[in-house]
């Protein structure tokens, strides 16, 4: 082994002796412009190369000066591929008598949960099952045709039309789940094919950019409920969660009344995040960001819903008729995805082991043959956030194991009723809301 090395000494030459690193070494490099990471053991400067990553600059770059070992794998197919390019980026290595996590993370739970995540590839349950997801693809079809031959035969009056508007707000929902599980890779085995069937998917079928989404979805996934991480819960200052509450108490801001939050949050939570925030931040993003195969396909999806319904209600009755479905859309989205974090653990960066940080920020479901296909199986978010890349029809059969593992370790496995689930989101605005005014008055 060499000696200690120095900082910015460069990528390691193929062959050569790797220089080593103490983590107070490495702890510095989480800046803008300098960020070092962890996997296996191994030391990479990503500062440069950090842009050109396919997930994004930021999702890879919240993971500086960890290690980042579970996420790579996690988030990556083919580790092999994507270790040829760390290649170039390999500078040095953890010191032998240095820990491979830094801090005080729990070494057995770690071992245990990479011992896990070996034998459910050993089960194969990262292989998909085609059928499955075809079946997913001809039912969102099948509705989407559905909905204008009841328009085209019954014609466009308040009854047909509302019997439309929500089987199309049901095929968006499912569009959703669609389009999340080709953009986690967990159907096709080459990822150009997943990233393609996304597009056209998101595109198509919905309207929105799969870069956009993946893009605010990975980091997600990488810190959930973590402040500036996790896109999802960096909603201040329209809504207050977890810590932000006392800390927006006691600095006196109020620029809502957030002790109302949890009755405000029917007004412009469910019924506008798809229609109003999602649009504005889905076309802000191709625009910047010069996505125009995206800008394109989304352009597709509007001129087909408009040629479908424009010859039945006119322009302005075809555009009340996607307002009403983004809103239906939206409402489904918002419950759906939210019941398993909101009322979970939410703050600043931890810096906990990946199941550590996973467990702590999600909750299950209890699960149901209906609830499994209109949740698309995010009842089930304890186990996608440990294995995002998993086919969602394994979530069953990977369950038992997860719950093993919590228990071996002492780690809650939590499982909620859905109904309780809806009411516990409501439940934990109102808690932020009282912690803000309690702060807020006493500060």
């Amino acid at each position: 082994m060499g000696g200690v090395g120095e900082p910015g000494g460069g990528p390691a030459q193929l062959g050569a002796t790797l220089p080593t690193f103490r983590w107070e070494q490495i702890r510095p490099h989480n800046l803008p412009g300098d960020k070092w990471l962890v996997i296996e053991r191994r030391v990479y400067d990503i500062s440069r190369w950090a842009q050109r990553h396919p997930g994004g600059s930021r999702l890879i770059g919240h993971h500086g000066a960890e290690d980042a070992t579970d996420a790579f794998h996690a988030f990556h197919q083919d580790l092999n591929f994507v270790r040829k390019f760390l290649q170039p980026l390999l500078i040095g290595e953890l010191a032998p008598e240095e820990p491979s996590q830094d801090g005080p993370q729990n070494a057995q739970l770690i071992e245990d949960f990479r011992a896990l995540r070996q034998a459910v590839e050993d089960m194969k349950l990262f292989e998909a099952k085609p059928t499955f997801f075809a079946f997913l693809l001809g039912h969102i079809l099948a509705m989407e045709m559905l909905a204008w031959l009841i328009v085209y035969l019954l014609g466009p009056g308040w009854v047909p039309s509302t019997l439309a508007a929500l089987i199309l707000a049901v095929s968006q929902a499912q569009s959703w789940c669609l389009q999340h599980d080709l953009g986690h890779t967990s159907i096709f085995r080459k990822s150009r094919w997943n990233h393609v069937a996304q597009q056209f998917v998101m595109g198509q079928l919905k309207g929105f950019s799969a870069h956009w989404w993946n893009f605010r979805h990975f980091q997600h996934h990488a810190k959930p409920n973590i402040f500036h991480k996790d896109p999802d819960v960096t909603v201040a200052p329209v809504f207050l969660l977890g810590e932000s509450s006392v800390e927006y108490g006691k600095k006196k801001r109020r620029y809502l009344p957030y002790n109302h939050q949890h009755l405000y949050f029917f007004l412009i939570g469910p019924p506008l995040l798809t229609l109003v925030n999602f649009e504005v931040e889905n076309l802000a993003y191709m625009l910047v960001c010069m996505q125009w195969m995206d800008l394109l396909w989304a352009a597709s999806f509007y001129a087909r819903f408009l040629f479908s319904y424009i010859p039945f209600y006119g322009v302005p009755g075809a555009l009340f008729l996607f307002v009403a479905v983004r809103v239906l859309e939206s409402h489904w989205f918002v419950w759906i995805t939210q019941m398993n974090h909101i009322p979970k653990e939410i703050g600043h960066e931890k810096h906990r082991d990946w199941a550590s940080s996973q467990l702590a920020a999600t909750c299950n479901v209890e699960p149901s043959v209906f609830l499994d296909w209109f949740s698309g199986h995010l009842n089930f978010q304890i186990e996608h956030h440990l294995f995002p890349t998993m086919p969602r029809h394994n979530y069953r059969r990977v369950a038992p194991l997860v719950k093993a593992l919590c228990a071996k370790h002492g780690l809650s496995y939590e499982v909620k009723p859905f109904l309780t689930a809806l009411v516990d989101i409501i439940g934990s605005l109102k808690k932020s809301g009282n912690m803000w005014l309690e702060a807020y008055l006493h500060q």
